[in-house]
């Protein structure tokens, strides 16, 4: 069984949004058209932002699975906690994850993929604080990089960040993401 398919959709699609920016020809003014749970929901508890990463099965649960879901839920509690107390977390303001989701819902990214064995991948449109953690992710890991990046001169703000983590990627996609999780998800950010 492909092992891609064992791990979380939510993880291998948040992964390939944000560090490669997997995109469609349409989705520079894709927005609430397309319905999303997290447009619609105030925003995502801490328990809500790592589930989103939780293991799911690709048909019937095997040894691989149930080894990765047995490591998600030894590590949980801990990842709960480092995300609700992470300055990110605490900082979005009311309605923020919902305004993120707004603005990036129609992407074909969020939407439902066919595997190579021909298997449908759900896609996270309608997973509860699956987009939003990508907003999120967006925000932390600008966090975590900006005091080395400004002293080694690699960026010193949003828009070099952006250009990092998009590495090449031609689309207004990864560009809505990011221009949207700095909005609503991260505004303190702004410079």
């Amino acid at each position: 069984m492909n092992l891609a398919r064992r791990i979380a959709p939510a993880v291998l699609l948040v992964a390939a949004a944000v560090l490669t920016g997997c995109s469609s020809t349409s989705e520079a003014g894709a927005a609430a058209d397309t319905g999303c749970v997290d447009a619609t929901l105030p925003n995502a508890t801490a328990e809500e932002i790592v589930d989103a990463a939780r293991p799911q099965p690709a048909g019937d649960p095997d040894d691989v699975y149930r080894r990765l879901a047995a490591q998600f839920e030894e590590s949980r509690a801990a990842q709960v906690q480092h995300v609700a107390a992470s300055s990110v977390f605490t900082a979005v303001p009311e309605g923020g994850d919902a305004e993120f989701a707004k603005a990036v819902c129609g992407q074909s990214r969020w939407a439902d993929r066919t595997a190579a064995d021909g298997a449908t991948v759900p896609g996270l449109r309608a997973q509860r604080a699956a987009i939003v953690s990508t907003g999120h992710t967006f925000c932390d890991t600008y966090e975590q990089l900006k005091p080395s990046a400004v002293a080694t001169g690699a960026w010193s703000d949003w828009n070099g960040y952006v250009e990092m983590m998009a590495r090449g990627d031609d689309s207004d996609g990864t560009r809505q993401i990011a221009d949207a999780a700095l909005a609503h998800v991260c505004p303190q950010f702004r410079s």
